[in-house]
């Protein structure tokens, strides 16, 4: 990471720069670091076991010019303890990578915001997420830096509140022809048709801390002409519809503690050939997707327990989250021992849900990790 000292001094120097005639600068940054292990039988028949230490740095500073208005900036870098790519990506997108590689660094978020009445309107290189609330937080449909990646949006956002709780989202999220989104989008999703440059996102959420719905939402995410379903050898394209559905609901236990339940579910009515996904059969790839939580939160003051279920077809080409084509059961511990510190410990097994057609068996893994974040 050569490059990621100057790009970062001359990031905080032109911000400070700036803070000299603003009404207020104001600091933000992260550490994450931890410990990543897993064991994966291959397709093919071979056995690999890895580990590695990884760390993630962020470091921003927004520029508060008035009420309305504000400007940010972030700085974000991804090592590992080793095989590193050096490199600065300041325009590129992650592509099918989902993130940046270790040793790589970038500005991942470059935006102007204004806030006036129930709105606010967000223009440039922002992070956004749509997760179902609880201890592990999966998403279906949206979600920028989730665990140690580094992603965003780059785009417009509108979100209007309505002061009941209810939230509406509007994004228009640019795609490159060459990189595609800057969040993961999977094959065979593609962007050089005209039309499939804007990824289209609208969002209704509600979420509360204290009564029995914690959660309701419902997202839309509509991309023009960039379905292959045929395969990137056709020239056809179909526009590529994600509907996403959450409820989680709660109830208070003894002591502070609570029990949080939830439930999310992603359908696509379009979606590509089985034979194009590799998968045996005729007819299209299945896109019903789902995910089940069961969260204890408060255990212990700090202390909470969470564990997953779920299904990730292969015709669902949306979640960077989620595996396509496979089973997922999770259990996550996490502890808050004071504000702005979260350790974590996750145990974590996937597996194909349909053995590929060139497979000699379904591809299984087990993961895990150990990791503490420290916010500013």
């Amino acid at each position: 990471m050569k490059y990621s000292c100057w790009a970062l001094g001359a990031t905080l120097a032109a911000a400070v720069s700036s803070g000299a005639v603003a009404q207020s600068v104001d600091f933000s940054g992260d550490l994450r670091f931890g410990y990543i292990f897993a064991d994966r039988d291959e397709r093919d028949g071979t056995n690999i076991d890895s580990d590695e230490l990884r760390l993630r740095a962020r470091a921003g500073l927004q520029w508060n010019a008035s009420e309305v208005y504000s400007f940010k900036v972030r700085y974000a870098g991804l090592v590992n303890n080793e095989d590193n790519v050096d490199g600065l990506r300041l325009y590129r997108g992650t592509g099918s990578q989902g993130s940046l590689r270790p040793g790589q660094s970038t500005l991942d978020e470059l935006y102007v915001r204004a806030r006036y009445g129930n709105w606010t309107h967000t223009v440039g290189r922002f992070q956004t997420n749509a997760r179902l609330v609880g201890v592990i937080g999966r998403t279906f449909s949206r979600i920028n830096s989730g665990g140690y990646n580094i992603s965003w949006t780059d785009g417009i956002r509108s979100v209007y509140s309505d002061g009941n709780g209810w939230n509406y989202t509007v994004i228009v999220e640019r795609n490159d022809k060459e990189q595609g989104a800057s969040a993961e989008r999977r094959a065979p999703l593609g962007f050089d048709k005209s039309s499939s440059r804007a990824t289209y996102y609208f969002a209704i959420d509600s979420r509360d801390t204290d009564g029995l719905w914690a959660q309701r939402s419902l997202d839309l995410t509509y991309i023009p002409s960039a379905l292959y379903s045929n395969g990137f050898t056709s020239t056809a394209t179909e526009n590529y519809l994600g509907i996403t559905g959450r409820v989680a609901m709660q109830t208070s236990l003894q002591n502070g503690m609570r029990l949080v339940g939830g439930v999310q579910v992603g359908y696509a009515p379009e979606t590509p050939r089985n034979a194009v996904m590799g998968l045996p059969g005729t007819g299209d790839a299945d896109s019903l997707s789902w995910t089940f939580s069961g969260n204890l939160m408060n255990i212990a003051p700090g202390h909470s327990l969470g564990v997953m279920y779920g299904k990730n077809e292969a015709g669902w080409l949306l979640s960077s989250d989620l595996r396509a084509n496979s089973e997922i059961s999770e259990v996550r511990y996490a502890w808050r021992p004071m504000s702005g510190h979260l350790f974590e410990v996750r145990l974590r097994h996937r597996e194909d849900l349909v053995k590929p057609i060139a497979a000699l068996r379904k591809r299984s893994e087990v993961d895990g990790f150990l990791r503490y974040t420290i916010s500013l």
